[in-house]
């Protein structure tokens, strides 16, 4: 996942394959991924990921709002550095 993200793909784009490749992963277990995968940010962003309106959910953060939180929160910790394809 943080490759992916990393080479330019929305965090949501990601989120929803792994989605589509186990339907039982859910919006706690990603925010816990982003976590563990992203050390360096903070729990906001975890938090940001828990109340995604992700597939088959009707209320939450749209994919939009994560997606530029969550690469603005990238950003600012230094994740993007010397990388060419920054979404």
């Amino acid at each position: 996942m943080l490759e992916a993200i990393l080479d330019g793909e929305l965090p949501t784009t990601v989120f929803k394959r792994l989605i589509e490749a186990d339907p039982s992963i859910g919006n706690i277990r990603i925010g816990e991924m982003v976590s563990d995968e992203f050390v360096e940010l903070d729990s906001l962003a975890q938090q940001l990921v828990w109340h995604w309106k992700g597939p088959g959910k009707n209320h939450g953060l749209s994919d939009e709002g994560l997606d530029a939180e969550l690469l603005k929160m990238l950003k600012e910790v230094g994740y993007f550095q010397n990388r060419e394809n920054i979404p």
